[in-house]
């Protein structure tokens, strides 16, 4: 019974984190302006766990600065790039395009890779 209960809390806790960027993140928003709204609220980049995998676009942002870029799809030019918060929480932003000046946001969730 408290594992039921635990999981039920911190599924709801995640959820949370995902529903709190409701209220500053917007789709079809600038990546720029959406990224300084993220940091604003208080995420952190989350650092991918390993550069050397990166190659394309996911690369030329990881190299930029956007250390937070998790990955990019090459055929589609989506990008998801991740944030924690202090309580570890995860933000995944999806952004669509494939040049920094018309990246706009398409998607956020809660789960990090």
């Amino acid at each position: 019974m408290r594992l039921i209960s635990a999981l039920v809390m911190m599924a709801s806790v995640s959820a949370y984190a995902a529903d709190q960027a409701d209220s500053f993140l917007k789709k079809d928003q600038p990546f720029k302006s959406a990224r300084k709204a993220v940091l604003t609220h208080g995420w952190k980049p989350f650092k991918n766990p390993d550069p050397s995998t990166l190659i394309g676009v996911d690369k030329i942002l990881y190299r930029a600065g956007y250390k937070e870029v998790y990955s990019c799809a090459m055929d589609i030019g989506v990008c998801i790039l991740q944030y924690k918060d202090k309580k570890g929480q995860c933000l995944s932003v999806f952004v669509n395009g494939e040049e920094l000046r018309d990246m706009v946001v398409s998607d956020w969730n809660n789960e990090c890779q």
